[in-house]
């Protein structure tokens, strides 16, 4: 009776979060931004703005990122970030991180290899952004997988989005 009322509670939880992705929402479990649940709104995104976007297929990162899981499991999960970088800003990369018109970013040091030692490829070098390119970051976890692995993705892809019900994370002080 257990193994039916955790299988039947899974198996709504999982047609929830489907449902609130069809009507225009994500839920984030990832360590990349505070977990919770964010809206998709309409508007073109800006540099500061919350963005949700699918890697493409023909990054060359894109078969790495399913075969690590870091698209979610297989599957090619939408990712959450920070519209960092626009068109003509000068990113410059080095050894304290990922500098957008030279202001360093927070957390944004290239790592050489993932949380299980498996070597991370950064695409992102330093350049000045092309036209209906966009540098997507988080700023919120150093190990997060963003940009600096990736590279530059079509800003044309991405859509904003904002926090509707995040939790808040912080050590108690007991």
């Amino acid at each position: 009776m257990k193994n039916l009322v955790l299988t039947l509670f899974f198996c709504h939880s999982v047609a929830i979060i489907f449902l609130i992705h069809e009507v225009g929402y994500r839920v984030n479990f990832t360590e990349s931004m505070p977990c919770g649940i964010y809206q998709i709104v309409p508007g073109k995104p800006a540099k500061g703005n919350l963005v949700t976007f699918s890697l493409s297929e023909d990054n060359p990162y894109f078969q790495i990122s399913l075969d690590r899981k870091y698209l979610g499991l297989n599957t090619n999960s939408p990712l959450l970030k920070i519209l960092t970088g626009t068109t003509g800003d000068n990113i410059k990369i080095s050894s304290t991180g990922v500098s957008v018109n030279d202001m360093l970013l927070p957390r944004s040091r290239q790592k050489r290899s993932d949380n299980y030692g498996r070597q991370l490829p950064a695409l992102l070098h330093s350049t000045i952004i092309p036209t209906a390119k966009g540098l997507v970051m988080s700023t919120h976890n150093e190990n997060s997988f963003d940009g600096r692995y990736f590279g530059l993705v079509d800003v044309n892809q991405m859509q904003r989005v904002i926090p509707v019900l995040t939790l808040k994370e912080g050590k108690s002080h007991d």
